[in-house]
C-alpha cells in the first residue's frame, strides 16, 4: 500500500505541488514580516499569513490530487480500479492527517504570544517610547527621532500614574528589532509609542503610532507635517493623545516639555545626543563631553526659566569634574522646579560627587516625586546600602530593574548586593537572568563579574575570555583577567597579559614597585582616589607610615567618611588612614576612629570585605574575641580576600601567631590553590584557551 500511495503521489503530481507550495508560502511569508515591520503594521497580519498558508495547504493538496494539468486544459484525475479508490481514501486521510500534525506543531507559537502576555504582569497604565526612525534625515538632523522620543519620555515620566520604559531599555529593545508583544513582555509595558520622521524638503513628516502591546493594534496613529520649529506641537500632541488612553478617567493633565522655547529644545536634543554618546563609550570623550556642556549651556541662556535645561547642564559639568560650574547650575535649577525628579536626583549627585551631606535626601525626595524613576533609584538604593540602611535597598534595586529591564547595569548593581548582603543562591538566579537575556562581551563581563563576587574566579575567566575572543582589540578584557588570574594566586600569567599594572604588583605584595609605580603615576591622574589608597597601603607596609598619613589626607579623608563614604576604595582608605595613625604612635585619634568605624558598622554578611576591615579596627581597639569572630566569618566568605589586608595590615602585626589568624590565611591560601588545579577543566567545559 505505501509504495503504491507514493507511486501514485509522484503519477498525480502532489509532491511537485507541495514543493512549489512551500516555497511560495515561505516566500511570501518573508515579504510579509519584512513589510510589517517597516511599515509598523500589527503584528497580527504576520501571524494570520502564516494561518492562511497553514489552512490552505490541504485545499491546494486536494486540488492537486483530485484535478491533472494536460494539454486540453483542467481534467479531473481518473481512478481506474477500486484498489484505486481504496489509495485515494488512505492517502486522503494521510494527507489530513499531515496537515492537522503541521498545525499542531505550529499552534504552540501561535498561541505562545497570548500565553506570555498573559504569564506577565503588565501594569495597564504603562508605555515605552521607542526611538523614532529616522527615514531619510541627514546627518544634521540624526539627533531628532531620539531626540524626540527621550523629551517625549520624559514628558510622560512626569506624569502622575503613568510607568514608563527606561530610555536605555527602549532602545535595546528596537536594536534586538523585538516586535510588539516581545516588546511588551520584556519591558513589561501595556502599550507602546513608535514612529519615524522624514524630511521633505523644509518640512518634517513625523509618523507615530500608539500600539496595544497585547494586540499589536494600532490604538491610535496620527501624521504630521511640520517644520523644525514645531516640533514641541508635535511631542505635546502626541504626549496628549498617551496619556488620553492610558489614563482614561482621570483628570491628571499632561506634563509641560522641558522647555517651550523652540531654540531651546533644539539645543537639549542635540546636547543630549551628544552625552549619550560619552556616556556610552568606556573612556571619556572630553572634547564631545565639552561640546555638550556648551549646548545645554546655550540653552540655558535662550530659556534661563527651562529648570531641566540648567539641571541637565549641572549633569554633564558632574561627569566632567567641573563641580564648581555645576553648583550653579543645579541650585538654580532646584530654586526653579524644587519638585522635579530629575533636578533632585542631579541635586543627589552633586552632592555625593562632592562628598557632602544630603545626598540621600535629595535621592529620596527623587523617588518621592517620581517612583519610576530608575535613576533615582539605584542611586537611593546605592546610598542607602553604603549608609548601612540595609532595609529595602533590594526592592529599590528590583525596582529599578523592573523599569529597565535591558539594562545590563541594573542586573550589575542587583547581583553586587545579592552576593555581598543576601545569599549565593539569590545570585546565581540572577545570573541565569542574564544569560537568558543578554549575549554578547559586555554581557559577559557581567557575568563574569557576579561568578567573581561569588569565589567562583575560575568561571569567571572563562566567561571574560568569551568576551575577549569576541572583542580582540578591547584592551579591558585582557586586563580584567589580569586581574582575576592574580585573585588566584597566578602572576606569572596575570603580569604577561597586562605587564607592570599597578594593581597587579599590589596583589602580589610588591610594595617598593608599587610606589613608585603609583606614584609617578599620581602626577598623572591626581584625582584617582583608589589609586592614593594602593599609595597609602604600600607605605604602611613598608613603615612609612607619615607618608600614608600624608597621602590620605590629600582626599579629605577621615571627614569624607563621616559625610557617608562613596565608594569601597573611600572606606579601604579609611581603615588604612587608622593603621597607619596606630602604627605612628598617635594610638589616641586612631581608637577614636576605630571607634567611629565600629559604631558606624553593623552585624556584616560573610564576605571577607565587610569582616577583614572590622576585624582590624576591633583589633586597634583591643577587642581580640570580636577579630576572632570577624576573622572565622570572613573564612565563609564566597570571594577571596586579598592578601595585602590579611597579611599586611598593622592591626594584624600582634595575630601573627594567633590560631585563628592563621587558619583564615591558610584557608584563602588553599582556595586559591584549588582555583588554579579547577581551571584547565572549566576553560575546557566553557570551550575556550587563553
Amino acid at each position: 500500500m505505501g509504495s503504491r500511495f507514493l507511486t501514485e503521489l509522484r503519477r498525480r503530481g502532489v509532491l511537485q505541488s507541495a514543493a512549489i507550495y512551500g516555497a511560495v508560502a515561505w516566500g511570501v511569508t518573508e515579504i510579509v514580516v519584512t513589510v510589517v515591520q517597516q511599515l509598523f503594521l500589527p503584528q497580527w497580519v504576520s501571524t494570520l499569513t502564516v494561518i492562511v498558508f497553514v489552512v490552505g495547504f490541504p485545499v491546494a493538496m486536494f486540488l492537486a490530487w483530485t484535478f491533472d494539468f494536460t494539454a486540453q486544459g483542467i481534467r479531473r484525475t481518473e481512478v481506474g480500479s477500486r484498489r484505486g479508490t481504496a489509495s485515494i481514501v488512505f492517502s486522503m486521510l494521510l494527507l489530513v492527517a499531515g496537515t492537522a500534525g503541521l498545525f499542531f506543531l505550529i499552534r504552540p507559537s501561535l498561541q505562545q504570544e497570548k500565553s506570555a502576555w498573559a504569564a506577565v504582569e503588565i501594569p495597564p497604565n504603562s508605555v515605552a517610547v521607542l526611538p523614532f526612525e529616522n527615514a531619510g534625515l541627514g546627518s544634521d538632523d540624526a539627533y531628532l527621532g531620539e531626540g524626540l522620543s527621550d523629551e517625549l519620555r520624559d514628558q510622560l515620566g512626569r506624569v502622575t500614574g503613568i510607568r514608563v520604559a527606561a530610555r536605555s531599555s527602549s532602545r535595546a529593545a528596537v536594536e534586538r528589532q523585538l516586535g510588539a508583544l516581545e516588546v511588551s513582555e520584556q519591558l513589561r509595558v501595556a502599550s507602546i509609542v513608535e514612529g519615524s520622521i522624514r524630511r521633505q524638503g523644509g518640512i518634517l513628516r513625523i509618523s507615530v503610532q500608539l500600539i496595544e502591546g497585547r494586540s499589536g493594534l494600532a490604538a491610535w496613529s496620527e501624521t504630521f507635517d511640520r517644520s523644525t520649529s514645531e516640533l514641541l506641537m508635535v511631542q505635546q500632541a502626541i504626549a496628549e493623545a498617551v496619556v488620553a488612553h492610558l489614563l482614561p478617567e482621570s483628570t491628571t493633565g499632561v506634563a509641560q516639555p522641558a522647555t517651550w522655547d523652540p531654540t531651546a529644545s533644539e539645543l537639549m536634543m542635540v546636547a543630549r545626543a551628544y552625552e549619550q554618546q560619552v556616556r556610552a563609550r568606556e573612556d571619556v570623550d572630553v572634547e564631545l563631553l565639552l561640546k555638550t556642556v556648551q549646548r545645554y549651556r546655550q540653552a540655558t541662556e535662550a530659556d534661563p526659566e527651562s529648570a531641566l535645561a540648567h539641571s541637565r547642564l549641572a549633569g554633564a559639568l558632574i561627569y566632567l569634574g567641573d563641580l564648581e560650574a555645576a553648583e550653579g547650575s543645579i541650585l538654580t535649577a532646584t530654586i526653579i522646579d524644587p519638585n522635579s525628579s530629575e533636578v533632585q536626583n542631579t541635586l543627589g549627585e552633586f552632592y555625593w560627587a562632592r562628598g557632602q551631606p544630603g545626598a540621600g535626601e535629595a535621592w529620596a525626595r527623587a523617588v518621592e516625586l517620581n517612583p519610576n524613576n530608575p535613576d533615582a533609584l539605584t542611586n537611593y538604593a546605592r546610598w542607602r546600602w553604603y549608609r548601612i540602611q540595609i532595609e529595602g535597598v533590594e526592592e529599590l534595586y528590583e525596582r529599578a530593574l523592573e523599569l529597565d529591564s535591558l539594562n545590563l547595569e541594573r542586573y550589575a548593581a542587583l547581583g553586587a548586593f545579592l552576593a555581598f548582603e543576601k545569599s549565593p543562591a539569590e545570585a546565581r538566579e540572577l545570573i541565569t537572568r542574564v544569560e537568558a537575556r543578554f549575549d554578547g562581551a559586555a554581557a559577559w563581563r557581567v557575568i563574569a563579574e557576579l561568578h567573581a563576587y561569588l569565589g567562583e574566579v575560575d568561571r569567571a575567566i572563562a566567561w571574560t575570555i568569551r568576551a575577549r575572543d569576541l572583542e580582540p582589540d578591547n584592551e579591558s578584557h585582557a586586563q580584567k583577567l589580569a586581574e582575576y588570574f592574580a585573585d588566584i594566586g597566578d602572576f606569572e600569567t596575570a603580569l604577561r597579559l597586562d605587564p607592570g599594572a599597578v594593581g597587579i604588583l599590589f596583589k602580589m605584595r610588591r610594595y617598593g614597585e608599587v610606589i613608585d609605580s603609583a606614584e609617578q603615576l599620581m602626577i598623572e591622574i591626581p584625582e584617582d582616589f583608589w589609586l592614593r589608597t594602593l599609595l597609602a597601603i604600600s607605605y604602611n607596609a613598608t613603615g612609612n607610615y607619615e607618608s600614608a598619613i600624608y597621602v590620605l589626607s590629600t582626599t579629605g579623608l577621615p571627614d569624607s567618611v563621616f559625610n557617608g563614604w562613596r565608594s569601597t576604595a573611600e572606606w579601604d582608605g579609611f581603615v588604612a588612614l587608622i593603621n597607619a595613625l596606630f602604627a605612628a604612635g598617635e594610638t589616641d585619634l586612631a581608637e577614636e576612629l576605630a571607634r567611629w568605624a565600629d559604631d558606624y558598622g553593623y552585624t556584616p554578611g560573610f564576605d571577607w570585605w565587610l569582616n577583614v576591615p572590622r576585624a582590624c579596627t576591633t583589633a586597634i581597639l583591643g577587642r581580640d574575641d570580636a577579630v576572632r569572630e570577624h576573622l572565622r566569618r570572613a573564612q565563609k566568605s564566597p570571594r577571596l580576600a586579598w592578601d595585602p589586608w590579611l597579611k599586611d595590615f598593622p592591626c594584624f602585626a600582634r595575630f601573627a601567631d594567633d590560631p585563628v589568624y592563621q587558619a583564615t590565611i591558610r584557608h584563602f591560601d588553599e582556595r586559591r590553590a584549588q582555583l588554579r588545579e579547577r581551571l584547565p577543566a572549566t576553560l575546557a567545559e566553557f570551550g575556550v584557551e587563553l
